[in-house]
């Protein structure tokens, strides 16, 4: 009775693990007696299965190891079949039934997902700047871009005007000053500030003189008439002399009040020329007589 028992006990726990039953073998014993080795003349592993070594088990859907072949539901299936996804034999998800990260499949479980740089795409919103435009910090100005923002033109003078005594000093003088302009430079607004640097006179008789300034009356220059000042000159020859002036301004630009920055080169403005009469004579007309200004002309 005590046999029987133990074989029922288990042949009951085969029938929960396999429900269905086999069919009758040839030796008289059913094939779930012959597994267990409870029939006489069979021994564990003669045709069954050996319950005391560690079972393969594969879960269903999962391609099997073995050579047999497989049925739905079952984990059989022929070596090489089904496409194995990483994850060991009865493992689907990690504890908490999150599925289990099967990462780069060259790179074993565990390794994760190889993942691309993340680069940042370009804002729409803020434009390229392009090179040598306004928003470019290596932006370089020549006096050529300046077309649209011209420098005020500057005007000259002489003493006596519109004549001159041969072998006497006359005095020229020029009117120019900083000033800025504005306008469109390279396609924007801009500023630019002229300042005059150079002075150069063409006396109309083959000669010229440069000068750093602009000169001056001879009244400003509390000097009296017919001295000789830095912009004088004294003509040898009569005639009609045409007395012309260029000035020098060096530049420079800004965009939107920002830092001012040098333009290259000069910018060159001459100014009307002014058309005067050399002559000789023997008297000169003064404001005051040798006594009064030994120092004035013929004294």
């Amino acid at each position: 009775m005590r046999y029987l028992v133990v074989t029922l006990t288990v042949m009951t726990l085969l029938l929960l693990v396999a429900p269905a039953a086999a069919t009758a073998d040839s030796g008289g014993c059913n094939r779930l007696t012959t597994q267990t080795g409870v029939c006489p003349g069979a021994s564990v592993g003669d045709g069954g299965v050996d319950l005391s070594a560690d079972r393969e088990v594969n879960t269903p859907g999962r391609q099997g190891s073995g050579s047999g072949n497989g049925r739905d539901g079952d984990g059989g299936g022929g070596s090489g079949g089904g496409e194995w996804d990483g994850l060991p034999d009865g493992v689907s998800l990690v504890p908490g039934g999150v599925p289990v990260d099967r990462g780069d499949a060259s790179g074993g479980l565990g390794t994760g997902p190889r993942r691309q740089p993340i680069v940042a795409p370009a804002d729409p919103a803020v434009p390229v700047c392009q090179p040598q435009t306004p928003c470019d910090p290596d932006l370089v100005v020549r006096v050529s871009d300046l077309v649209s923002i011209p420098a005020d033109p500057p005007t000259q003078g002489m003493e006596p005007n519109g004549w001159l005594v041969v072998g006497v000093p006359a005095n020229f003088f020029a009117t120019a000053s900083a000033h800025v302009r504005s306008g469109t430079l390279l396609g924007a607004s801009a500023e630019v500030r002229f300042t005059p640097v150079g002075f150069r006179w063409d006396y109309g008789d083959g000669t010229s003189r440069t000068s750093a300034s602009g000169g001056a009356t001879w009244a400003a220059l509390n000097l009296p008439e017919f001295s000789e000042t830095s912009t004088s000159h004294v003509f040898e020859s009569t005639g009609t002399l045409s007395i012309g002036l260029v000035v020098s301004y060096s530049a420079e630009y800004r965009f939107a009040g920002a830092e001012w920055r040098d333009v290259q080169g000069l910018v060159l403005v001459p100014t009307r020329p002014i058309t005067a009469i050399a002559d000789r004579a023997g008297t000169v007309l003064v404001a005051e007589s040798c006594l009064g200004n030994p120092g004035g002309p013929g004294c």
